[in-house]
């Protein structure tokens, strides 16, 4: 049976090459950096794809492409506090926003998504909130207040779907009901109204079936989902209904249709898959990945792109060039390469290097996020006293908290994208209490952070620029810690209070964190390293960010941020 299958790939991968013309090289991951569970939708020639966000701000990213490889940051589905005020009460790691869906429907995009509360039971009810948000216009920051779902729907990972006779169905996974598996409930959008419960399938028999999406082909309704867990087992499986969208669904024979599981391919944990047609009748699928999955992978899960092969009456074949796994160097029937709309923001493009400066009446590049919603009275942009900074005020927390999940620190960055880059930044920072501090920082979450700032130690005449790393090793930021390498340097009286920071990752498995006096010629100084092993793991990825922290107390001391920029490495895996 399984010499059969292989046979069958073969000949459809034939197929494919003789009728997908041109067939072009591309690299995945296509949208790189904390980028998971992908959903993605075409409407005329644009495609649309959103992430989860977790617990940073402003969430779940809009991206946009005219041509599949070249993506940009066009707006955020949740980007006012007062969407969503909960999101201040999310603790966790894990919690936040859950994986998101988009759709298009007669002139409207649609958002499913789910906020999770971590300090609730898992089979607790009210730890899951699911959520719809909608917009008519999708460049920018136009999305509606959230629809909350009612009753509330034990589970998460919520998926629309529109039949034929013009009923509208949601999926989503109960993973922790008495019978875990996808359920679906019809649904009223215009107040998040559900009934008929009714299950569906309950996978192949992997850990947590999750991340439903129909798809409705020549009579067959096609139940795509994940399995696995979202770790090395991770796979997508299929099954269909022929007729009608109850059921029963059969599984497909040869599933899973996508997996990189038991390989030794460079990317690794694939799966959390979502299907769309291009307009020449092209079929493609977005997945997650992390790089390196066994080892390193600070960056977390990102976003990979799979060509499909879908003939008439049959299961689609993920990837006929290599069936059923994802590699770097790809290959499929890519739209003619266009350049991105140039939104009138200017946003930079997913991938590339940025430099950011700061001036009055400009708003915050897209690319900054926070990290929970942020205080705006803590955040200046362009003061009169520093017409060309970003002036941060800490709060008591530090980027850990009080207990390395609740409290919101003074912080704000960008995802890594790269394996390799340089991120540099000028601060203008003079502590005026003990204990004040401000720089950069590779932060994963609460527990796993690098901070390269500077403090006041003893006293407001001491000043030292320190490389404090916690990890789920060492949360005291001493040599306790076996594979970082933390540090700390008094700084001479005769330094002022301008200074350059900068973090590199160098390779894949090593950041180093260095600070320079500015002025042209000015040499930098190695603090510490920091070991990418220990910001690896977990739901999300990196953020290199700057922050500013009064340790215990209120800043009384601005830090000003200046021309803060980021610089990749290309083609580096």
């Amino acid at each position: 049976m399984l010499r059969l299958a292989c046979v069958l790939f073969a000949a459809l991968a034939e197929v494919a090459r003789s009728t997908w013309t041109p067939i072009r090289p591309y690299k995945d991951p296509i949208i790189p950096g904390f980028n998971p569970d992908p959903s993605c939708t075409c409407v005329g020639d644009q495609f649309y794809c959103v992430n989860s966000s977790f617990n940073s701000f402003p969430g779940i990213p809009v991206y946009t492409s005219r041509d599949l490889t070249t993506w940009e940051p066009i707006g955020n589905v949740l980007s006012r506090p007062e969407q969503l005020p909960q999101m201040a009460q999310i603790y966790g790691s894990t919690s936040g926003i859950w994986a998101s869906t988009i759709r298009y429907n007669n002139g409207t995009f649609y958002v499913t998504t789910a906020l999770v509360w971590d300090k609730f039971a898992q089979d607790d009810p009210t730890r899951w909130d699911n959520l719809i948000f909608t917009t008519t216009d999708i460049y920018g920051d136009n999305w509606s207040d959230p629809i909350h779902f009612s009753p509330r729907f034990q589970g998460y990972d919520v998926s629309l779907f529109w039949d034929d006779d013009g009923s509208t169905y949601v999926q989503g996974s109960h993973a922790w009901q008495v019978s875990p598996g996808i359920w679906q409930y019809e649904i009223d959008l215009s107040n998040g109204t559900i009934w008929n419960p009714e299950l569906l399938w309950t996978g192949t028999g992997g850990l947590a079936p999750e991340g439903p999406h129909i798809y409705k082909r020549d009579g067959y309704y096609y139940l795509l989902i994940a399995e696995g867990g979202t770790g090395l087992n991770h796979m997508v499986t299929m099954a269909r209904s022929s007729g009608t969208i109850h059921g029963p669904y059969e599984p497909y024979a040869h599933n899973p249709v996508l997996t990189n599981a038991n390989t030794t391919e460079y990317l690794q944990t694939v799966g959390h898959s979502d299907v769309f047609d291009d307009i020449e009748g092209n079929v493609w699928a977005v997945a997650l990945a992390t790089r390196n999955g066994t080892v390193d992978y600070p960056m977390g899960r990102e976003t990979v792109l799979v060509p499909v092969v879908w003939e008439k009456d049959q299961y689609p074949l993920f990837n006929p060039y290599n069936p059923v796994r994802v590699t770097v160097d790809m290959e499929g029937p890519l739209p003619p390469p266009r350049p991105p709309l140039q939104t009138p923001d200017g946003g930079t493009l997913v991938g590339h290097s940025q430099t950011i400066t700061f001036s009055t009446n400009t708003s915050l590049p897209r690319q900054l996020i926070y990290f929970r919603l942020p205080d705006p009275s803590r955040y200046v942009v362009a003061p009169p006293s520093h017409p060309t900074s970003l002036c941060l005020l800490g709060v008591s927390a530090n980027l850990t908290g009080p207990d390395g999940i609740s409290g919101t620190s003074t912080f704000i960055g960008r995802r890594q994208e790269h394996v390799e880059f340089t991120a540099d930044v000028d601060l203008s920072f003079s502590p005026q209490q003990v204990g004040e501090e401000a720089g950069v920082t590779v932060f994963l979450q609460q527990l796993q952070h690098f901070d390269l700032g500077v403090v006041a130690l003893n006293s407001t005449e001491e000043r030292y620029v320190r490389l404090k790393t916690t990890t789920a090793n060492s949360t005291d930021g001493d040599m306790k810690d076996p594979l970082s390498r933390p540090g700390l340097v008094k700084l001479p009286e005769s330094v002022g209070d301008n200074l350059r920071l900068r973090v590199q990752a160098v390779n894949a498995s090593t950041y180093v964190f260095s600070y320079a006096e500015q002025g042209n010629g000015k040499p930098w100084n190695v603090v510490g390293y920091g070991d990418a092993s220990e910001v690896s793991g977990g739901f999300v990825g990196t953020i290199i960010g700057m922050y500013a922290t009064g340790n215990g107390q209120n800043s009384t001391a601005p830090a000003c941020f200046s021309t803060f920029s980021y610089t990749g490495v290309p083609n580096v895996y």
